[in-house]
Formats: C-alpha cells, sequence, structure tokens
C-alpha cells in the first residue's frame, strides 16, 4: 500500500458492524493503526469486547464499542445514532456480522430462515441504508461487505447461509450501481476448503481458519484505500 493511501486513512471515521469476529477485530485494529477513528459494534456487553476496544485505545486512536445488534432496525438506528453524537460523519462502512444456521435444509424452521437473513442480508441492507445519512455529504465514502464463499460441500449444508451471502452481493452490485458516483462499494468473499464438519460460521468468523483475519483484513484495507479506486461492485475472493 502507498504512502499516499496510508496517509488517506487518517481521521476517517470507520465503522465495523461485528467486533466480536476476528475479521472485524483485524479490521478495526489495521484501520486504528492506520490512525482511523473507529467504532466497533458488539451484539452485547462482555468482557470480550472491553478487551477489543482497549486494545485499540492502547494504540492511541479515538476508538468507542457500541452495544448494538445490528440485525434489528432498532439496533442499526442506536448505533448510527452514536455514530451521529461521537463523530458527526462516517467515511467508511464494513458489514462483517456472520451467522449460520445448524440444521440442515430438511430441519431447518422460520426461526432459522428469519435469523439467518436478518444477521446477514438484513443488518448490511438496513445498517448501509441508515448510515447514508452520514456518507452522503463525505468526498469519497467506501463500504465494504464481508461474506462466505463455501466449497460445493460447504454449500450443500448451508444452503440457507449461502443463499442470504448471494443476496448481500446481489444488493453490492446492485448499490454500486445505483448510488452517487463518489461512493465505492465492494465484497471481499472468504472461502475456506480445509475444515470438514465444522460449520461455515465458526470456520470463518469464530476460529482460526486456512485464511487468517490479517489477510483477510488487509484485502478490506485494500478496498477502502485510494487504490481500488476503479473498483466498483466487486468481489475479491481471499482463499
Amino acid at each position: 500500500m502507498s504512502s499516499q493511501s496510508i496517509h488517506q486513512f487518517a481521521e476517517k471515521v470507520a465503522l465495523i458492524s461485528d467486533g466480536t469476529s476476528p475479521i472485524g477485530r483485524a479490521v478495526a485494529l489495521q484501520l486504528s493503526l492506520q490512525g482511523s477513528f473507529v467504532i466497533a459494534a458488539f451484539p452485547e456487553s462482555s468482557d470480550e469486547s472491553t478487551r477489543a476496544i482497549q486494545e485499540l485505545v492502547e494504540l492511541g486512536t479515538l476508538a468507542i464499542g457500541v452495544n448494538a445488534d445490528v440485525s434489528t432496525l432498532a439496533g442499526i438506528r442506536y448505533l448510527i445514532g452514536e455514530v451521529d453524537q461521537t463523530f458527526g460523519r462516517l467515511d467508511l462502512l464494513v458489514n462483517c456480522l456472520k451467522y449460520a444456521p445448524e440444521s440442515s435444509f430438511q430441519d431447518s424452521t422460520e426461526s432459522d430462515f428469519s435469523d439467518t437473513i436478518d444477521r446477514n442480508l438484513r443488518s448490511v441492507y438496513f445498517l448501509t441504508h441508515t448510515a447514508m445519512v452520514l456518507m452522503d455529504d463525505r468526498p469519497k465514502p467506501k463500504i465494504v461487505n464481508i461474506v462466505s464463499a463455501g466449497d460445493v460441500a460447504q454449500t450443500r449444508e448451508n444452503g440457507l447461509l449461502m443463499a442470504s451471502q448471494a443476496g448481500v452481493i446481489g444488493l453490492t452490485q446492485s448499490l454500486a450501481a445505483s448510488l452517487p458516483g463518489n461512493f465505492r462499494i465492494n465484497c471481499v468473499a472468504v472461502s475456506d476448503r480445509e475444515r470438514g464438519n465444522s460449520s461455515l460460521d465458526e470456520a470463518l468468523f469464530r476460529q482460526e481458519t486456512t485464511v487468517p483475519a490479517d489477510d483477510v483484513a488487509r484485502t478490506v484495507l485494500y478496498l477502502l484505500s485510494a487504490e481500488s479506486i476503479g473498483l466498483n461492485g466487486q468481489v475479491l475472493t481471499v482463499r
């Protein structure tokens, strides 16, 4: 990454939709190291969320954690209200909340469907929609959506998850064509092909993976940087 791109992260306000996931924490840390002001959402207050924010604060940056469930519209409105009250603007948005149902297609319930769609697709749609009020006036606002890219076996086992991820990709491509010209929105697809029977949610977002979280974060930062100015509505796969 060029020094010019690194400089452009300084004092940018960045929102991470899930500070509890390894990828979300890695993105938050790398943005903090580049001088960004970071807000990370946490579904609930915990020792883990306190430690994650303390890590950012110790880097000398302005970082806050907000207890907000971004799978609900009420949680999203509260989160954006906190961003507005603290900074009054938003430059960078990273949607990384992920959830995989444990049940198979045959055993899935209406609750499984609602939970998966709400956390994986609804959160991206409404968080992006609500954040627009703080991003519209920024000169170069950027959004990165992180999705799962499973292999054939994982896709069979997690059809509902993968359907929601396809929805996020479709939404990304649609917004790339319809948002104002100063916006850039892209996807990072994280693939894990060596996890056997572990759930895709556990493999990609809750445990160590064959794709290190720091490597995914570097790809996210590339898409948030000035170097990716020519990319819009694209999906970059990290393996």
